[in-house]
């Protein structure tokens, strides 16, 4: 498969755009895989909000089981810091344009996952998204019954003990060290996506990554959109570089017209 990063010499954003739809065009069931750069573009940081708590701490110390045991009020507040940040935060056109690519795909199915931790995915009208860890606004137990609950009003769940056992709660993410949440990658498996549109990931964190690396060694097609080049940009069948904001909305035009459809039944 021929692979092709945008823009290069003598090219334009325009030109991969249509490469990457070309790509992604014979696609029946389609993964999209989002990471931090997707919510960047609707401004969550990726780990440091300006003046943010956690400019002075270990970001891997504080999402962690050891850094929440030793200092579980500094966790917390770290995380309701996060999650106003997320609350104040708009989705923007790019992720609009995923809700669109989810309902009008002709011919085919679009699943979303992301590692991300906010909601704004679905605040942008996507009906199912596959959270691979974990969602920012859940609390749960922390000391392992099964209690979880959604915390996205006024924090007051993480202030109290856990309604079923008593112990503290803790954030419902998925921590540093962490399996993630049983079943995300069996739906990822059992829907046996035939291609990939990965989006502002960085590649690096295991077991997600090995998720479209695994499928461009298979000759499966795999667009990347990434403000940088990252480890996966090499073998990626088609890489743009850009902000997801304003590259997705022209790809999302593209895949679901019926000029694009329609040569695609015709080699078919």
């Amino acid at each position: 498969m021929t692979q092709r990063i945008f823009p290069g010499e003598h090219t334009t954003a325009a030109d991969g755009i249509a490469f990457a739809a070309e790509t992604l065009s014979m696609c029946r069931r389609l993964l999209v895989l989002s990471g931090a750069g997707l919510s960047a573009d609707a401004g969550v940081p990726t780990f440091r909000c300006e003046g943010g708590l956690w400019q002075q701490h270990d970001v891997e110390v504080l999402a962690s089981p050891q850094g929440f045991a030793s200092n579980p009020e500094l966790v917390w507040e770290w995380y309701r810091e996060r999650r106003l940040c997320v609350a104040d935060a708009e989705p923007h056109e790019g992720q609009r344009a995923l809700a669109l690519l989810q309902g009008h795909f002709p011919g085919g199915q679009v699943l979303m996952a992301t590692t991300n931790e906010d909601d704004l995915l679905e605040r942008a009208g996507i009906a199912s998204v596959i959270h691979l860890h974990g969602s920012l606004f859940d609390t749960m137990c922390a000391g392992g019954c099964s209690w979880k609950a959604r915390d996205s009003v006024d924090n007051s769940l993480s202030m109290v003990p856990c309604p079923m056992c008593g112990s503290v709660t803790r954030p419902g993410s998925v921590w540093y060290g962490e399996p993630l949440p049983a079943g995300v990658l069996d739906s990822i498996h059992q829907f046996d996506p035939d291609g990939c549109l990965l989006v502002g990931s960085s590649c690096i964190v295991q077991p997600v990554s090995t998720i479209p690396s695994d499928m461009a060694l298979a000759n499966l097609p795999v667009v990347e959109i990434n403000r940088e080049e990252t480890p996966f940009s090499s073998i990626a069948s088609c890489s743009l570089r850009g902000h997801a904001e304003h590259l997705l909305p022209g790809l999302v035009d593209l895949l679901t017209s019926r000029t694009v459809q329609d040569q695609k039944m015709r080699t078919t």
